[in-house]
Parts: C-alpha cells; sequence; structure tokens
C-alpha cells in the first residue's frame, strides 16, 4: 500500500457519542428554538436523530438517505438522494440531523432537497464539523481543523472490512501481519477476535458489502 494511503484517524466510543449528543441538545435548547420534527440524513444521522428526539423530546423522526461515502473513507461520488423523504413537513421547524460534516456536500444537497417540501425553517445539527466542509451547520459540539477520518460506533465493522480487504488487495493476508498494519498505516488498535472474523467472513464472502 503506498505511503499515501496513510490518514489520521478517530475512533469513537457509545459513551463518546452520548456525551456529545448531550452537550448538543443543550446547543440547541440554549439557543432558544423550538422545532416541530426531525429528519435524520442516512445512514450516518439515524443514531444521533435519535438520541437528540430523546434530549429534546421530540416525538416525531423522519428520515431521508444520502450517499456520498463508501466503505472505509472511499468516496462513491457526488452527493445524491438515494431514498427520498416520506414525511409532511410543510410549515414546519425542521431540524436535520447527520453525525459529521465533511465536505458539505451532503448537508448542501439535503437543505436543497427539504426546501421543495416547503418548511418553515430548516436547521441543521451534527456531532462533528470538519472546517474543511463548505456548508457549516447550526449547530455542533466539537470542530475538527486536521483532516481525519472518524469512526463512529455504528460502523466501526464496516469501515474494519475496508481497511483489512484493503491490506489483502495489496498483499498483507496474514492476521498478524493486518493488526500491525492496521496499527501502522492507520493507528487502529484492533482486536484479534474482531479481526479474525472479519477475516472468516471475507473468505467465505460473505464480508462482501451489499449493492443495490
Amino acid at each position: 500500500m503506498p505511503s499515501k494511503e496513510r490518514f489520521r484517524r478517530e475512533i469513537l466510543s457509545w459513551k463518546r457519542v452520548l456525551a456529545d449528543a448531550k452537550r448538543l441538545s443543550k446547543i440547541i435548547k440554549d439557543s432558544g428554538y423550538d422545532f416541530h420534527l426531525v429528519v435524520a440524513i442516512g445512514r450516518g444521522g439515524f443514531v444521533p436523530a435519535r438520541i437528540l428526539c430523546d434530549y429534546l423530546l421530540i416525538r416525531d423522526l423522519a428520515t431521508m438517505k444520502v450517499e456520498h461515502w463508501g466503505i472505509a473513507a472511499t468516496r462513491t461520488g457526488k452527493a445524491v438522494i438515494k431514498f427520498p423523504l416520506c414525511a409532511d413537513i410543510k410549515d414546519k421547524r425542521v431540524l436535520l440531523v447527520d453525525d459529521i460534516t465533511d465536505t458539505g456536500e451532503t448537508l448542501r444537497v439535503s437543505i436543497e432537497y427539504l426546501r421543495d417540501f416547503r418548511p418553515e425553517e430548516i436547521r441543521t445539527a451534527v456531532l462533528l464539523h470538519k472546517t474543511c466542509s463548505a456548508t457549516i451547520p447550526n449547530y455542533f459540539v466539537r470542530k475538527i481543523v486536521k483532516w481525519r477520518w472518524v469512526i463512529f460506533p455504528w460502523h466501526i465493522w464496516e469501515d474494519l472490512t475496508g481497511f483489512i480487504r484493503t491490506l489483502r488487495d495489496t498483499g498483507t493476508s496474514c492476521e498478524e501481519d493486518i493488526i500491525r498494519e492496521l496499527k501502522q498505516r492507520y493507528g487502529i488498535t484492533a482486536h484479534p477476535r474482531m479481526v479474525e472474523e472479519i477475516l472468516s467472513e471475507i473468505q467465505s464472502n460473505r464480508g462482501t458489502p451489499v449493492k443495490y
């Protein structure tokens, strides 16, 4: 694998995510703005949106899916709406939620799409905001100034599968070597049991990502 494929990463625990979501809910509350419903951007925004609904005591949660990033920090192309919104948001105050901003394309495309439904207002919230993003959310907990790939607990298996596939494709196939390379190239300390299970799935072709 060429050295240019090395990049910084951050792995978040469930404890950290819950703490960040609670802080985000307080930031939203302190803004004094009340929302009629939350719209989650799939897939990354599903979990944060549900947690925010809990802390903000918002009962209505709708979803839509935007596709941009693939597995393990690979882009699938420009952001597009894959699964549309199935809710009436006309004249409603909408809180649009995702887990993180990166290029900002996902938020931009989502906002433009939702405006066609004629809501009263759309505001956006994410847990983490990368300053390289072209779209700045209304609410966020932390800024990321130096770009890094963030692995949330709801896609750690998927990302590790992608990284391990890349390592295997470039000649690293031994379990011990894979664990070492994950640490050296990506800064990921992977549990041997997890690596063993992922390798077993890959070798039996069950680790192949589903294509729609």
